[in-house]
């Protein structure tokens, strides 16, 4: 006996609207995303650092609002698909039609190519922060060594003025 596979029913107007909704909406917010890690990485070379603090809210919350976003498609594609289904895009594309099938597919690319660039700025964002984070580590080590030298600076950081001159007369 084999078991008879009845195509899965196609989805209504308002269900293939309700999706387009999510998603689209999903891809105008990886499009902020990516332009905020763009910013941030131009305020991370400039060493803006009330920019990137402004910067790193906006992220937040442009973070939350993808997630919240991700857990409404994953309740759709339940909706559509059953609890017990694979819940991606393609499992839809056999119930749209060719035109809502090709949106469909646009919108998966587009999220696709968008989470590409959202990981390579990231990387370099972090590149950046790690290159910075270092120089400020050898600059505090720097200044360490400095103030620890009661030859030429006090604690206070004021150059020593009878130490200057003797190091000028040595000369």
């Amino acid at each position: 006996m084999s078991a008879l596979i009845t195509p899965s029913p196609r989805l209504t107007e308002a269900e293939t609207l309700k999706l387009f909704s999510a998603l689209e909406h999903l891809v105008q917010r990886h499009q902020k995303l990516l332009a905020c890690l763009q910013n941030e990485k131009r305020l991370i070379i400039e060493g803006k650092v009330e920019g990137l603090l402004s910067c790193v809210a906006e992220k937040e919350k442009l973070l939350r609002a993808i997630a919240d976003l991700e857990e409404e498609r994953i309740r759709i594609m339940a909706e559509l698909e059953g609890a017990n289904r694979v819940k991606t895009l393609k499992t839809l594309l056999s119930r749209l039609s060719p035109l809502d099938r090709e949106k469909l597919e646009t919108l998966g690319s587009q999220l696709d190519a968008l989470t590409a660039g959202i990981t390579e700025i990231n990387e370099i964002n972090g590149v950046l922060v790690k290159r910075v984070l270092g120089q400020i580590s050898d600059l505090f080590t720097l200044l360490g060594q400095l103030n620890t030298d009661g030859d030429t600076y006090q604690g206070s950081g004021k150059m020593n003025i009878a130490a200057f001159g003797r190091t000028i007369s040595r000369g």
